[in-house]
């Protein structure tokens, strides 16, 4: 147990020191002003809503995250406004942070079309609970060091939708803030913030009666790990209930599911199956994420 307790400890550390990627959610077409601040507002509806992931549960200290987030356009202004604060776990260490996008829109003539460009600012608070790991790391200089800083840093990108495509592109970290919680001899240098880009797509497809496909993709390039390249399906039918299955290459399929209850009220579940790194493991080795959201978009 210590030994596994040492190797997470080691894994989040490195993570901490050079790359620091950002969390995730499967059910990236929920939440997409999580990736794109210019995607914010800009589906016409004002949304509040809850998530919480939970990852590999047969790891002592397995990765777990909570998200409460908020998406509303404001209409006078031609914009939108986003908003996360979530909690990111991983064995002894945790993220808690908090972020916020605007977006301005420009509508075409015939409304059918919208472009936003939009911007992202971001705190996030790292921490580390030295008591859960001084029994395996003995004089470790990461136990000298801070157990926790708080960071800030933003993002850019743009969007554009009409009543079939969406295209959008985005920069998160930009600034790449530093980050160093403990005094590393001979280290080569500071860890810091990395910059993610992300590329999405998606395409609505009727294929019957109030029922459409939407083919998506979602690609992550971030600098020092590799990039992750997401393709999925999603059905839906009277925007009442849908289904849909994705796969990250050489990680994991997740399918996915969602049920509107009372006109107002979403409720969303995904299951993701890895193939790698954990496959090796009989069971505990996928993850679970359920959501909850609510629509207060008034009526027009």
């Amino acid at each position: 147990m210590r030994k596994l307790l040492l190797a997470i400890v080691l894994f989040t550390t490195v993570t901490i020191a050079k790359a620091q990627q950002l969390h995730f959610t499967s059910q990236y077409l929920q939440h997409n002003s999580m990736y794109n601040p210019a995607a914010a507002g800009i589906n016409q509806k004002t949304t509040i809503g809850v998530s919480y992931r939970d990852q590999w549960s047969s790891f002592p200290g397995n990765p777990r995250t909570f998200m409460l987030y908020a998406d509303a356009e404001l209409k006078k202004l031609k914009s939108g406004l986003a908003g996360y604060v979530y909690r990111d776990e991983t064995g002894p260490t945790s993220r808690t942070g908090i972020s916020l996008g605007y977006s301005y829109h420009i509508i075409s003539k015939n409304e059918k079309s919208r472009f936003g460009i939009g911007l992202e600012l971001r705190g996030i608070q790292y921490a580390i609970d030295r008591e859960k790991i001084s029994a395996s790391l003995g004089n470790d200089p990461l136990l000298g060091g801070a157990e926790d800083k708080f960071l800030f840093d933003a993002g850019a990108g743009v969007y554009w939708t009409n009543s079939k495509l969406s295209l959008g592109a985005a920069a998160q970290q930009l600034i790449q803030s530093k980050i160093q919680l403990a005094d590393i001899p001979n280290r080569t240098e500071d860890g810091k913030l990395y910059r993610h880009y992300n590329f999405t797509a998606n395409y609505k497809v009727q294929t019957g009666d109030d029922i459409y496909l939407i083919p998506n993709f979602m690609a992550r390039v971030i600098e020092h790990s590799p990039s992750e390249f997401d393709f999925g399906v999603k059905a839906d039918y009277q925007e009442t209930v849908w289904w849909g299955i994705n796969w990250r290459v050489d990680q994991f399929f997740s399918f996915q599911v969602g049920v509107k209850i009372l006109k107002k009220i979403s409720a969303t579940y995904s299951y993701d199956y890895y193939v790698s790194p954990v496959s090796v493991f009989t069971s505990g080795s996928g993850a679970h994420e359920i959501g909850l959201q609510f629509d207060l978009t008034k009526k027009k």
